[in-house]
């Protein structure tokens, strides 16, 4: 039931934009409509059939005189039941439904009826995916908030904010809508309250557990376990136990993760979820790899192993292939196991989830670590790095686009509001001019004012005109840096070497590729937030050693790449000690933590070894830099290798170049010399 307030509740005319009248809550609720709506909402999961014919009887009951928060909400529960059913013809109606709220004139509406009608067209937009245009319906949402009263109401429109929000990776925004919504409940006291506190702390635990924030998901999800078991909502244990054995598994916690994961595999087998117990059955497994308790682990995946063949799951059986490949290498079966690990990865390479991939490699290059495979590690490696380069990219991509349509969507949206005021406009001085013979002087007068209008306009359009301009500089200054660091990104490199090219004697310069030491450890161990923080504490340790002519690059993930203007190979080798020594003197501080960080590099002159870059570019010199970087990662890190020359001639030091830099140094066929940290 909801809360009545003493403070009254603004009533707006869509016609005028502007308040016509206070009403009281009292008079915007009809009381025992709001119960028949509360009835409802209880009814809906439990016993759907008989909701549905409430609600129909409900809808049946409205007429013009029905207090307007109480309509709307009725209209609103119907929208939504025809939103998501099956039926096409129901969706349908389900939008002619909306458009007639979003028009609805009969009666004056209170802030709160606004807001629940823009929260409906939200999560209707939200439904579809449209997510563009939800971002754009979530601007009037969070206008009209402030003037809504409804505790309701503002639960459900923070919620829903909120998790736009997460979708989209805005994930401390979606944390202050969930506090809204949660600050809400505070002033409802009715049947549903704890299913809506239930789904609120879901959905933060669903955030925390993006953030890699264990400590903040493991108590919201083992709350959420108990007020599920204690309310008999046990729909959703299931996905409940793989989360929190998910979070507990990140904390190392193996002992509680395996009591959860069992707790999890027996619900399912008591509900005949077979394909959800083989999931269960694997995260055990997966626990008892990490503690390198390989026979135990393996006798359980041998016996699910079978069990996901017969019933067909391809993902469950390939996933157990790979954690049984690994076990094999482990225990010193080394060929067979890799061998059954690489055909599970083909699998995933071929069917599976691409942002998954880095997760197999991973697995992947500690077997080869453990077999002493160390070529195949390497290029497992490689393959890793080119991964997440791709994933990087791709997501960067996106958000471009996204950007991009939002802004066209809100420039189309301030188009149509200029040709509307220019056809009221319009419509006035007809009008005006069939008037000019009997009132000469008002029609002057009125000329008058439709020219201060005009100038008005104009200067509107030319206010507009200069925004769009200096947003288009924006992004374009955007994307030549990384939003993260404030650096040049790849694409600045590119338009470089481009110009470069157009040279008839372009300068000479050269190429120092670095790379952040044990990065992922630091992101695993301390946070990506951490490692945000290292990224744009390295970022202005190295742009103090750069000069003016410099460029200084992110080329992607933790790489960083310099363009140097250094003629003397002294003052490069300086340079290079210089650089070890002032990344590594001081950690960097987060938290109160130190996060201790050396950087590993590659260098090489541009051009290289007086070879004609229509020869040998600067995408392949700069494959060179990433070889000889590769080294200084093998062999020790916080160390940079330099490839200065050629010592045989390039056309027989050439296809090492290409691949095998190890090869050329073996055959003594390049310049090299290394400067440890």
């Amino acid at each position: 039931m909801t809360t009545a307030v003493s403070v009254p509740a603004l009533a707006y005319s869509q016609e005028l934009d502007k308040p016509l009248l206070v009403l009281s809550v009292k008079d915007a609720q009809d009381p025992a409509l709001e119960a028949k709506l509360d009835r409802y909402l209880n009814l809906e999961f439990r016993e759907p059939d008989a909701a549905a014919t409430l609600l129909q009887d409900i809808i049946s009951s409205l007429h013009s005189n029905t207090p307007i928060e109480s309509y709307v909400r009725a209209q609103t529960y119907l929208v939504l039941a025809k939103l998501f059913s099956r039926d096409s013809a129901a969706q349908a109606e389900a939008t002619q439904l909306l458009d007639e709220l979003l028009t609805l004139t009969h009666s004056p509406l209170t802030a709160n009826a606004l807001v629940e009608i823009q929260a409906l067209k939200l999560q209707t937009l939200l439904s579809q995916s449209k997510l563009n245009e939800a971002y754009l319906q979530a601007e009037a949402v969070n206008e009209l908030l402030a003037d809504a009263s409804n505790p309701r109401v503002l639960y459900w429109a923070h919620g829903m904010l909120g998790n736009l929000a997460r979708t989209d990776g805005q994930f401390e925004q979606a944390l202050q809508h969930y506090s809204s919504a949660m600050d809400a409940l505070l002033h409802l006291n009715d049947e549903r309250l704890l299913l809506r506190r239930s789904s609120l702390n879901w959905q933060t635990a669903l955030v925390y557990t993006e953030l890699k924030n264990w400590s903040q998901a493991r108590p919201l999800l083992e709350g959420l376990i108990e007020e599920v078991k204690k309310h008999g909502q046990d729909d959703y244990l299931g996905d409940l136990y793989l989360a929190l054995g998910y979070v507990l598994s990140m904390q190392k916690d193996y002992q509680a993760a395996g009591k959860i994961n069992q707790q999890g595999h027996d619900l399912a087998r008591a509900r005949n979820q077979q394909s959800l117990a083989l999931t269960f059955i694997n995260n055990q497994a997966s626990i008892l790899i990490e503690q390198q308790r390989y026979a135990e682990a393996k006798a359980m995946l041998e016996a699910a192993l079978l069990e996901a063949e017969e019933l067909n799951e391809p993902n469950t059986y390939q996933i157990m292939r790979l954690n049984l490949g690994y076990i094999r290498v482990m225990q010193g079966d080394t060929a067979a196991g890799l061998a059954q690990m690489e055909a599970a990865y083909a699998y995933y390479e071929e069917f599976g989830v691409k942002s998954e991939l880095d997760g197999h490699l991973e697995w992947l290059a500690k077997a080869y670590r453990a077999a002493g495979d160390y070529l195949q590690l390497a290029d497992t490696l490689q393959k890793q790095m080119a991964l997440r380069e791709e994933l990087f990219s791709e997501n960067r991509e996106k958000r471009i686009n996204d950007l991009q349509s939002r802004y066209d969507m809100k420039s189309q949206a301030q188009r149509i509001t200029i040709l509307q005021q220019q056809n009221e406009l319009q419509e006035e001085l007809i009008r005006n001019k069939q008037l000019q013979q009997q009132i000469t002087l008002l029609f002057i007068i009125l000329m008058g004012l439709a020219a201060i209008m005009l100038v008005q306009l104009y200067r509107k359009v030319r206010r507009s005109n200069l925004r769009l301009r200096e947003m288009n500089k924006q992004l374009e200054y955007q994307s030549l840096r990384d939003p993260l660091t404030g650096l040049f990104n790849r694409r600045a490199m590119q338009e470089k070497m481009a110009k470069r090219h157009q040279e008839t004697q372009p300068a000479r310069c050269a190429l120092l590729l670095l790379d952040i030491d044990f990065f992922k450890h630091i992101n695993d161990h301390y946070g990506h937030a951490a490692g945000d923080a290292v990224l744009i504490e390295i970022s202005k340790r190295l742009q103090t050693l750069c000069l003016e002519s410099e460029l200084l690059i992110r080329w992607g993930g933790e790489e960083f790449l310099i363009v140097l203007q250094r003629p003397e190979q002294a003052d490069i080798d300086q340079l290079c000690a210089t650089l070890l020594h002032k990344v590594s003197e001081l950690p960097v501080l987060f938290e109160g933590k130190e996060i201790p960080v050396t950087i590993s590099g590659g260098f090489i002159n541009l051009p290289f070894a007086q070879v004609p870059e229509h020869q040998f570019n600067w995408e392949r010199v700069l494959q060179v830099a990433d070889m000889a970087l590769y080294l200084s990662k093998v062999n020790g890190r916080n160390q940079i290798n330099l490839v200065t020359g050629l010592l045989a001639p390039f056309s027989e030091a050439e296809p090492h170049l290409q691949s095998d830099l190890s090869g050329a140094i073996r055959e003594n066929m390049i310049e090299l010399h290394t400067i440890a940290g």
